[in-house]
């Protein structure tokens, strides 16, 4: 080996890996542990990972945050401490199938030179090697074992339900206990969103919680980068299409409309969402998401997915891994059906019911039938909540569908929906905020170049997106004295309009 190059177990940090042994045969009263300096870490988005093997067959996992650009080490810090205080928590309270942690720092403050936590490794193997996202070419898992999941999913989603704090916020561990502190959930943490000046808990009511989020949501919004969100040009999604072909169509289609001016983080889709922001701030305080029991709140996972969910042969769920981001929600929030494969990903409709039986048959059977009752009508009006969430977290490529879902759940209807946001647009408070919004767009130069870059050589492409741009009016949807408008409704992007424009393009081709 080359003097200057070092083992593969280093790819992500610089540790003392003879003290990391140590401490390990330490805390195992001295068996003798191993560690191959030449296996390369396990890499998630957050944290690294190694194995352990002890001399009597058992292994640990060693894990420490990245040193990612998009995720300051002292907020990677933070996260590790809360999730093994969770862990430790629901390992003291509760028969969630968790890892258990031996020890961790959150600091570098150590012997091994880096935070880190010391846990077992998990038993089974992740379901992410055979539930599959839909459009998979490999088979995916049949319906009646994930049934079975979804009906494991349930009982621990009531044991959690049981699990109960008088704030939202995360736990951490403190003075021999555990407290809830400042809260570290997704939509306050992820996207660059741990820099917005917002209030971060603990929370002691949830319309401060989901008053701190819609806060995260508009600023986002402001100052942050969208990345795949259009609010009115959604990312197609392969539900919505017969075959990979056409919805690898689709989404090219998509990538030409929004690389035309820049559109996501222009100040046109910027003001959108902030639109919804503000709709959002009114809705939640108007809405009654359905809630067993209001004074106290339970602990959520806040990233569960078939990567995260390990199981046996038979399907029984072994441990449940990766608590970062979790942290005490509103309760509607936890009696939502989780998505799968991803948590971003809507269940579908079939495994809703799964899920709410295993909830309902892990309650003891002395619970009161009026108790039953209300946890019943909460499960069944979940996904609204779900869909809220995600929506507030910017987690999802479906931002439209999910407003108007809440929309419609505050007033009825979404008939007005569409009309509202055109208002909004053409009022003056925010063709002036517009305005200045726009002052920070990238600059034309730039825009010019990258659209030439991008559509070089696909003349056909770069016709029809902008010709879809002219249609859609995106370049005066937000001017104060509005130019005679081709449209009275408002332009959105949907599947019907992917489809339509790959016909005439087949069309285009058949007659050339």
């Amino acid at each position: 080996m080359p003097a200057n190059s070092k083992s593969d177990i280093f790819t992500y940090a610089d540790f003392n890996l003879q003290a990391l042994c140590h401490q390990a045969s330490a805390l195992r009263q001295g068996i003798s542990c191993t560690c191959n300096p030449d296996q390369l870490p396990a890499s998630g988005s957050f944290n690294w990972a190694i194995f352990i093997s002890f001399e009597d067959g058992i292994r640990w996992v060693f894990r420490s945050p990245h040193p990612r650009t998009f995720m300051p080490m002292e907020m990677g810090i933070k996260l590790l401490a809360s999730e093994a205080a969770i862990l430790r928590y629901l390992k003291l309270h509760s028969d969630i199938p968790v890892p258990e942690v031996y020890d961790y720092c959150a600091s570098s403050d150590n012997e091994i030179g880096i935070p880190f936590i010391f846990m077992s490794e998990a038993s089974g193997w992740p379901l992410s090697k055979v539930w599959k996202p839909a459009g998979s070419s490999q088979p995916d898992l049949d319906t009646p074992s994930k049934v079975k999941v979804m009906s494991q999913l349930g009982k621990i989603t009531w044991k959690l339900s049981q699990l109960r704090f008088d704030q939202i916020g995360s736990l951490f561990e403190e003075d021999g206990g555990f407290k809830v502190k400042e809260c570290l959930s997704r939509g306050h943490m992820l996207h660059e969103r741990y820099a917005l000046d917002i209030p971060r808990g603990p929370f002691t009511s949830e319309a401060d919680f989901y008053d701190s989020l819609v806060s995260a949501f508009s600023g986002h919004a402001e100052i942050l980068h969208l990345s795949h969100h259009c609010f009115v040009a959604p990312v197609p999604s392969r539900d919505d299409y017969q075959s990979s072909m056409q919805y690898k169509s689709a989404v090219n289609l998509w990538n030409d409309f929004v690389t035309i001016g820049h559109k996501t983080d222009s100040s046109g889709n910027r003001l959108d969402y902030m639109i919804v922001g503000d709709a959002l701030r009114d809705i939640i305080r108007r809405i009654d998401l359905p809630v067993v029991n209001p004074e106290s709140f339970p602990l959520c996972h806040a990233d569960l997915s078939v990567n995260n969910i390990y199981v046996d042969e038979n399907y029984n769920i072994t441990c449940i891994i990766d608590w970062a981001f979790t942290s005490t929600v509103p309760e509607s929030m936890l009696l939502a059906t989780p998505g799968l494969p991803q948590h971003r990903d809507e269940i579908s409709p079939e495994l809703h019911r799964p899920f709410l039986d295993g909830f309902i048959t892990a309650m003891p059977e002395s619970t009161e039938e009026s108790l039953v009752h209300k946890y019943h009508e909460s499960l069944g009006r979940g996904q609204v909540s779900w869909r809220l969430s995600r929506l507030l977290n910017l987690d999802s490529i479906a931002d439209h569908d999910y407003f108007t879902t809440v929309w419609h759940f505050a007033y009825g209807s979404d008939k007005e929906l569409c009309q509202y946001i055109l208002r909004q647009r053409r009022s003056p408070y925010y063709t002036q905020l517009y305005n200045e919004v726009q002052k920070e767009d990238q600059e034309s130069s730039k825009v010019e170049k990258d659209e030439k870059d991008y559509f070089r050589n696909k003349d056909l492409k770069n016709t029809i997106a902008k010709k879809l741009t002219f249609v859609s009016e995106w370049n005066t949807q937000y001017t104060a004295n509005n130019p005679p408008r081709l449209r009275k409704d408002m332009f959105v992007a949907s599947p019907k309009l992917w489809k339509w424009i790959q016909e005439v393009m087949q069309d285009w081709k058949d007659m050339s």
